[in-house]
């Protein structure tokens, strides 16, 4: 997901895109604790940091509020 992306959204679509991957990347890591093999290992890396992109634009969004 690209910043430009994020930042077209509103505040709420940010809260329910970090919500919907967080679920996603426990999914994902609860594959991986029971041993089953990702058909692609770089999806938690990337689920990660999308995570931390939203928020971090999400934070930048609140700030300008002020």
């Amino acid at each position: 997901m690209k910043p430009s992306e994020i930042r077209e959204m509103n505040l709420e679509e940010i809260e329910k895109k970090i919500i919907e991957l967080r679920l996603e990347l426990a999914k994902e890591r609860g594959m991986l604790t029971m041993g089953t093999s990702l058909e692609n290992p770089m999806v938690i890396r990337d689920l990660r940091r999308d995570i931390a992109r939203l928020l971090t634009i999400k934070k930048e969004k609140l700030r300008s509020k002020r």
